[in-house]
């Protein structure tokens, strides 16, 4: 299982070699603010006012609701007198002529996270796409995968929990284990649509994915590396009892982000993402990239996470854990899966315990 490395950034700029990628944000629009609503009082229109106090030509209508973005108090005469600014050419509504509209806090979009196969997205053509020989028909169903499947572009996550904050280089093992529930879920749930069994979640896995993630955080090694730290892994895998000579576990994708804590939503759009990227063959710097066809180049991934890879052991299923491992901004993201006939032999499983 030759696997390369998708490097999945979804916060920030960050060259990561020949094999990664980078994400821009798209432009955002600026604008004010809003701060509240207010609403005209009686049934008159009412006088608007300048910032300096002075009368406008403008007024605002009766009983209307405005947005205001500022408050302030403008002197007007002699006297000073609370108004609200609305509209974008300041414009000032006093606050004697408005009352204040309590407002309800809007309902967040939540959206739970699944993957949808398109119908062009077969074994056998996948197959035909990991041996470097994708057909146009399968790049064109890999780009509508990476449209239609958008949790990625969804900000309020799975429901109101996801919006606490973790530490992603610091997980609790709750927070582990749900983001390795989750990650599973999405493998399974794009497996089962190719007619593959499910991956297992095991504990063990889980335990060799904390020992692989401390080999590259101790020892320097990241996804901006360009590859898998075969070594680490290595060493991991004996530690656990797995008697492998190279990278048959990991796959993996990253991101950077200058910060130290995250909600949970983002942290499952990262890893999200990473999938998506993953299953699609797409090779670009993030979303914005998703329509450009040349982009999609890489399917060893799924190869692995779909056990299609023209081996006797095509269709099996493996045992799965998931970690983090952090140097400096820079977060791996391991995908670790063992697969079912390694554990189940005497050659390659000296004392691992699923």
């Amino acid at each position: 299982m030759n696997k390369k490395i998708i490097a999945t950034l979804l916060t920030s700029v960050c060259l990561m070699g020949t094999a990664s990628a980078i994400y821009e944000t798209a432009p955002q629009t600026v604008q004010a603010a809003v701060k509240g609503k207010v609403q005209v009082k009686g049934n008159k229109k009412v006088r608007l006012y300048t910032s300096k106090g002075k009368k406008s030509k403008y007024y605002a209508v009766a009983k209307r609701t405005y947005s205001y973005s500022a408050q302030k108090y403008l002197k007007i005469g002699k006297k000073k007198h609370l108004a609200y600014k609305i509209g974008n050419n300041s414009h000032w509504l006093l606050a004697k002529n408005a009352k204040k509209v309590k407002q309800t806090a809007p309902v967040a979009n939540y959206q739970v996270a699944a993957f949808k196969m398109p119908s062009g997205y077969t074994r056998a053509s996948l197959l035909e796409a990991y041996k470097g020989k994708p057909s146009a028909k399968f790049i064109q169903a890999c780009m509508q995968g990476m449209q239609e499947n958008d949790f990625s572009r969804v900000s309020s996550g799975e429901s109101k929990n996801d919006q606490r904050m973790i530490n992603p280089a610091a997980l609790s093992s709750s927070d582990q284990k749900e983001l390795a529930e989750f990650s599973l879920r999405l493998i399974n749930s794009a497996r089962s649509q190719l007619g593959l069994k499910p991956w297992i979640y095991s504990s063990g896995v889980e335990q060799l994915a904390d020992s692989i993630a401390q080999e590259y955080a101790q020892n320097g090694h990241s996804i901006k590396d360009g590859d898998h730290y075969v070594a680490g892994i290595v060493r991991a895998c004996k530690k656990h009892g797995l008697e492998l000579n190279d990278n048959y576990v990991e796959d993996m994708a990253g991101f950077t982000i200058n910060k130290k804590t995250m909600s949970m939503a983002e942290m499952k759009r990262n890893v999200y993402f990473g999938l998506k990227q993953m299953i699609f063959g797409f090779a670009g710097a993030g979303e914005a990239e998703r329509g450009n066809k040349n982009l999609y180049r890489e399917w060893e991934h799924a190869g692995d996470l779909f056990n299609t890879q023209g081996s006797r052991h095509d269709g099996d299923y493996n045992y799965y854990g998931f970690s983090i491992s952090k140097i400096s901004n820079i977060y791996s993201m391991h995908y670790i899966s063992v697969p079912s006939f390694v554990v189940n032999s005497s050659e390659y499983n000296k004392h691992f315990k699923i």
